[in-house]
């Protein structure tokens, strides 16, 4: 017997074999297997689709994620622009201020001034007045009436205003 030649009993025998396995395994194995293919296959298309629903999820929840990030910048630079522009406002009304109290002391220094001025030259016109009175008094040697002592005085105060 050659075992690379087959004989006619082991090929019926093969054949009976193989549809007796194959019966088998139709009826016991292979309705499992495609069931569990077929169960596979399902979460599969279903794990896929849920896959791509939360891919477009994450797309849109990404998307609003920069609106928000783009409206945040927005109002960002609008809260900037409005504490600059109120920074400037306030600055210029500070200087504003600053400038009205310079005039306001400027202004009272040079009242100041004018009343001490005014108050000076009074006192100079009074000790003139009474330098000229006692310089005539001492000339003249005797007491003059209240109107000689009046137009000595203008005369002296007209002098004193043409000196000025």
């Amino acid at each position: 017997m050659d075992l690379m030649t087959p004989e006619g009993g082991t090929i019926v025998w093969t054949a009976v074999i193989f549809v007796i396995l194959a019966y088998l395994l139709l009826k016991f194995a292979w309705k499992p297997i495609f069931s569990m293919l077929e169960e596979r296959e399902t979460k599969i298309r279903e794990s896929l689709q849920a896959a791509e629903k939360a891919r477009a999820e994450a797309e849109e929840s990404a998307a609003r994620r920069l609106e928000i990030i783009q409206e945040a910048k927005k109002d960002a630079q609008r809260i900037i622009s409005d504490a600059r522009h109120s920074a400037e406002k306030l600055s210029q009304d500070m200087l504003t201020k600053a400038q009205k109290e310079a005039e306001s002391l400027l202004d009272r220094a040079k009242g100041e001034i004018e009343a001490g001025r005014d108050r000076v030259l009074q006192e100079m016109r009074d000790l003139a007045v009474q330098l000229t009175m006692s310089a005539t008094e001492k000339l003249i040697r005797k007491n003059l009436s209240k109107e000689d002592h009046r137009a000595a005085i203008e005369e002296s105060l007209a002098r004193m205003k043409d000196v000025n």
